[in-house]
């Protein structure tokens, strides 16, 4: 009888060991795999930034479409300040001030970029001084923005306030007046930047900057330019038969406008999910019955226009709502599909999905219920990834400590064209984002 019982407590030993030693054994690891990616990006900085990817003999260095030069950084996301930024969270997670030490040499390079109005370009040298002017496009500003908001919550220190007022303000002065529409750059260049952009998700990252910065700094200033922003949301809604958003508008006539060669006038089914999700946060913020109203209008159009294909066109014709297209040699529309030019999204499945969610659960609760319950959702407590995501991300990781993946064909056809064919592996800053936030997600999670 001992010994059945000695040998049944020895196998359960057995099976709670070989149960708790693998959990311990990838936490381990994934802790040296964050160790060595954390390292490897921070040996590479830049000027206290980074490029938005490179070969790892670092001889091709890329921006967003492009080379760039050595003492150039890349702000657009996700380099500079989405990098900047998870390094933040990784001091903050692991306790370790080396981490947040990468972060503040990245806000000081991002600082001494920005415009004299505080926006920040695309890309640009640091070391250089002040950028001409400071874009919204892709993201570049607001995601400097948030990254700042990060850091000043952090320290709570006076100057990394000021840094997020600098950010700040330039929205509010970059308003435009007479609409309360923003510009795709600013001070406004005399071409396309200088219209009213919808375009790459512009008019709604700056709104949701603003709300938080509303929120989180408690300046009036942000909630009045918010309030601006949404009366140029309603005001520029297509009417009956097109009740979605342009990708551009004209600042002057308010009309659906050109912008590069292959971007003809055009209501966007893409950037309008944006701004329906918007007008649901809008009405959350006042209860004014118009954002519902209007988003309502939105939705009737989504359900009426999708193509015989189940998706929906990039652009549809203002008047005429048939899909339209664009070439790349010449500013000329084109209607067959087949013609468009290469190298663009002309199609997609874009629906606001989670607009209609929240357009459904008011008319079902009403108003006042939703409100208060939208109002009441918390953050999500951080949750683990899958053992095998983990894994799998550690696996991956190269000798050298990145994420890698062959040169795209664009940057395989530039090479060819300066006689050089590269066969070095490039870094890509998006995986290093996506993976090292996920480690991180695991390693809280399994605290």
């Amino acid at each position: 009888m001992y010994r059945y019982y000695a040998y049944s407590i020895l196998m359960i030993a057995t099976v709670v060991f070989s149960a708790v030693v693998p959990a311990q054994t990838l936490r381990e690891r994934a802790l040296k795999t964050l160790e060595k990616s954390l390292q490897a990006m921070a040996d590479v900085h830049r000027h206290g930034g980074w490029a938005m990817e490179w070969s790892l003999d670092e001889k091709a260095v890329w921006g967003e479409f492009r080379p760039i030069a050595d003492d150039w950084i890349t702000v657009q996301p996700p380099a500079t300040p989405t990098i900047a930024g998870t390094y933040l969270r990784a001091g903050k997670v692991l306790n370790e001030t080396r981490w947040i030490d990468v972060a503040r040499n990245a806000h000081t390079a991002l600082s001494r970029l920005q415009s004299v109005e505080g926006g920040l370009p695309h890309e640009g040298p640091p070391d250089d001084g002040p950028s001409k002017r400071g874009s919204f496009d892709d993201g570049t500003t607001t995601e400097a923005l948030a990254f700042f908001l990060d850091m000043w919550h952090h320290t709570n220190a006076a100057e990394d306030r000021a840094a997020v007022d600098r950010i700040g303000n330039f929205i509010v002065v970059s308003q435009m007046a007479s609409s309360g529409g923003w510009p795709q750059s600013f001070p406004p260049p005399d071409t396309y930047g200088r219209y009213i952009t919808f375009n790459d998700g512009n008019f709604s990252n700056i709104m949701s900057s603003l709300k938080k910065l509303a929120t989180e700094t408690g300046d009036p200033k942000y909630h009045a330019a918010m309030m601006r922003g949404a009366e140029c949301i309603l005001k520029l809604q297509g009417g009956d038969g097109e009740a979605i958003w342009a990708q551009q508008y004209d600042p002057e006539t308010l009309e659906p406008a050109w912008a590069r060669r292959f971007e003809p006038p055009g209501y966007t089914p893409a950037e309008s999910v944006g701004v329906c999700n918007t007008l649901v946060a809008l009405y959350v913020e006042t209860g004014d019955q118009r954002y519902v109203a209007s988003l309502g209008r939105a939705l009737d159009w989504y359900d009426t226009h999708k193509l015989e294909n189940g998706k929906y066109a990039r652009l549809y014709e203002p008047g005429t709502q048939r899909p339209v297209y664009g070439r790349r040699d010449k500013a000329e529309k084109v209607y067959d599909f087949a013609n468009a030019c290469e190298g663009y999204g002309w199609q997609g499945d874009w629906y606001p999905t989670e607009a209609k969610k929240a357009y459904v659960a008011i008319q079902a609760q009403g108003g006042d219920a939703y409100r208060d319950e939208a109002s009441r959702k918390v953050k999500h407590q951080v949750n683990a990834p899958a053992e095998k995501v983990i894994t799998g991300i550690c696996d991956r990781l190269s000798d050298e400590g990145f994420w890698t993946r062959n040169p795209s064909s664009s940057q395989l056809e530039y090479y060819k064209e300066q006689g050089v064919s590269p066969e070095v592996p490039m870094v890509l800053v998006r995986d290093f984002n996506v993976h090292v936030n996920q480690l991180l997600n695991y390693i809280e999670g399994t605290k």
